[in-house]
């Protein structure tokens, strides 16, 4: 997680909408999410939620990124 958040950019944010872009793509399902404005990280859940990304999501993401890479260098699923 980088420590790039601008608390004063996110109150433009809090005004006018986030601009969220795809900064990391975990899997087929989660990725993680970045505001080109003020920096805010988000990641979007299994269930399709959108949630802040803070230490323990960040950690979740990491495990669930290894499985797929494992699963990918084993054949069990499509590159």
């Amino acid at each position: 997680m980088s420590n790039n958040f601008s608390p004063l950019k996110a109150v433009g944010c809090s005004l006018t909408r986030h601009h969220f872009k795809t900064s990391r793509v975990v899997n087929e399902r989660i990725e993680e999410l970045c505001c080109s404005k003020c920096g805010k990280q988000m990641t979007k859940t299994i269930y399709g939620d959108f949630v802040p990304l803070n230490d323990r999501y960040a950690q979740i993401n990491r495990a669930l990124n290894d499985v797929a890479q494992k699963r990918k260098r084993a054949g069990l699923v499509p590159a």
